[in-house]
């Protein structure tokens, strides 16, 4: 298991000195990374070889987010392997020592020249320290949808938004779909499925499904394909199930 430290600085809150969920998801990605370059496993060796690993989904469930100045412990760890797909698990302890934020995600091994899949080595597996999965309900990989969601909104993927990797970084689709989510509303869950990657200068439409306790957020390009999708469960539900925000 990779763990480090940090203290959660002011660029990390939203309006209620809480950390918001895309800087929790930017402490999982680096720690991901971070395991990546101090093993075997980095993203040179992954470069050299024309393979590269995608998020595929995340879910993650949070009992509180963390206060300014908060001294918190980010870890990952994967704990499976199967085939082209890895399975890894984060969390993050609070300044008590209390976990807050439990995470799961499944990843894929692409490789970027065939664009497709790429079955994992014997000598990548054996490079990773597996560790035991975490205790969580395990929601699956993919999200159905609930409804039909009402095109809101146009984005177009700006510069900063892409990442090593020549498209739009997995937390800025998060980012986007917070904005469509009322501020008064408390989140619980988080998932996300990705389903294909949004390049610079694409336009993102956004849809809004609200049913229950949940908002999704269906992000698509111009001819009606899924980016990705994001839903959010929450404390509240201020409309009746299967009500769709146009």
């Amino acid at each position: 298991m990779y763990t480090y430290e940090m203290n959660v600085g002011y660029s990390a809150m939203d309006a209620s000195l809480r950390m918001t969920i895309p800087a929790i998801l930017d402490c999982f990605q680096d720690a991901a990374i971070f395991e990546a370059e101090n093993g075997r496993i980095t993203m040179e060796y992954l470069y050299n070889r024309h393979i590269v690993w995608m998020l595929s989904s995340w879910q993650i469930v949070i009992d509180r987010r963390p206060g300014l100045n908060e001294r918190i412990r980010i870890a990952t760890s994967p704990y499976d392997f199967k085939g082209f797909l890895g399975y890894r698990n984060f969390t993050l302890t609070g300044g008590e020592g209390d976990l807050i934020v439990r995470a799961a995600s499944i990843w894929t091994l692409v490789d970027i020249e065939k664009r497709c899949p790429a079955k994992l080595t014997p000598e990548m597996q054996d490079a990773y320290e597996m560790a035991p999965k975490l205790a969580m309900e395990y929601a699956p990989r993919k999200i159905v949808l609930l409804g039909d969601g009402e095109e809101q909104e146009h984005y177009k993927v700006r510069k900063y938004q892409i990442d090593s990797n020549q498209h739009m970084n997995n937390v800025e689709y998060v980012r986007l779909a917070m904005e469509m989510i009322p501020e008064e509303v408390t989140i619980r869950e988080l998932r996300v499925e990705y389903r294909k990657a949004a390049l610079f200068g694409d336009e993102v439409t956004v849809g809004v499904i609200k049913a229950k306790d949940k908002y999704q957020v269906v992000l698509r390009d111009t001819e009606g394909g899924i980016y990705a999708v994001v839903e959010f469960t929450t404390d509240h539900a201020h409309i009746d199930a299967g009500t769709i925000f146009s």
